[in-house]
């Protein structure tokens, strides 16, 4: 059965194409809930702040902080260690993992020594594990980090065949280079994508196995919020992209679980936008859930997420043994 072809984790791309064409959403999402209440029936959650925000180099046409987009959000340097602190507390207690996001290709070493001292302030006053998402990291870069437990976050965002769509002032191969590297260092890695870019369903669940490949820890989903003045609102507007369904979205949140059985499937930004009132669906195939605000669009109340969160596994323990 699928069930124990994915327990074994040998899935294959055929199989995940079968399944996403000939099982219904409720079906696909009972099958991955299935397989997630084998292995772990928690949902662990995460929080970020965004540490430095927009002017960002590159061209990624999703991105309301790149310079070749022209939205509406608002503009800072990096705050400081005291700032992202008091930001982490009040996650403290609620939320598994923080972590520091920065606008741009890289950040630059003055930069990335105020990251550091802020990781230790979080370190030192909260039981939060932190995590960084600080773009195209160096090796001596990646070693500080793995002195100090963190998980780095570098999305691939899509698959290698579709990237060019997307990005062209930097590759697939630079974000793989630095999970590879990541990897090799024997730090944690936590890596997805965006859903609803225009790529079929084939490229998507290309990334599912790509990631697979890398070995990473965690996969984040995000599901396309189209901001206006992004190319991507854009070719939404001008009907170049066709706007991912509920049914859609919640089809591949299940595939990437059976797909990846052990891996940590978290859902993140666009749930609220794209998934409105089935959000509580996805928690059927997830492992993790992104609370808060989000980079440059804002979260679901926190406590209506711990209420989902609440009353599906009430919902859940009347009928499974969860």
């Amino acid at each position: 059965t699928f069930l124990e072809k994915s327990l074994k984790n040998k899935i294959d791309f055929d199989d995940a194409i079968y399944l996403y064409n000939n099982f219904n959403t409720i079906d696909l999402l009972y099958l991955a809930f299935k397989i997630k209440n084998k292995i772990n029936n928690k949902i662990k959650l995460c929080a970020i702040i965004n540490a430095k925000s927009g002017k960002c180099p590159e061209d990624c046409i999703f991105c309301s902080q790149s310079i070749h987009n022209k939205c509406n959000i608002p503009i800072y340097p990096l705050k400081s260690k005291n700032e992202i602190l008091e930001y982490a507390k009040t996650f403290d207690g609620i939320v598994e993992r923080f972590s520091i996001v920065t606008s741009g290709k890289k950040i630059n070493d003055d930069e990335f020594i105020k990251i550091v001292e802020a990781i230790e302030l979080i370190k030192e006053e909260t039981n939060l594990k932190v995590c960084c998402s600080l773009g195209l990291l160096d090796r001596e870069k990646l070693k500080e980090l793995k002195k100090l437990e963190v998980r780095i976050h570098n999305n691939l965002e899509t698959s290698k065949n579709y990237f060019k769509n997307i990005c062209s002032t930097h590759s697939y191969d630079d974000k793989v280079k630095v999970i590879k590297e990541a990897k090799k260092l024997g730090l944690e890695v936590c890596s997805g994508g965006i859903f609803g870019l225009g790529e079929s369903v084939e490229e998507r669940i290309k990334m599912a196995f790509e990631l697979k490949e890398l070995g990473v820890d965690s996969v984040p989903i995000n599901i396309l919020h189209p901001i206006e003045g992004t190319k991507a609102y854009q070719k939404i507007k001008n009907g170049e992209i066709k706007p991912i369904s509920i049914s859609d979205a919640l089809k591949s949140i299940a595939i990437y679980k059976i797909i990846l059985p052990y891996t940590e499937i978290r859902l993140a930004g666009g749930r609220i936008y794209n998934l409105r009132d089935f959000q509580s669906y996805a928690l059927m195939a997830l492992d993790g859930l992104m609370v808060g605000n989000y980079l440059t669009t804002k979260g679901r109340c926190l406590e209506d997420d711990l209420t989902m969160i609440r009353d599906f596994y009430n919902l859940m323990r009347s009928d499974f043994e969860i």
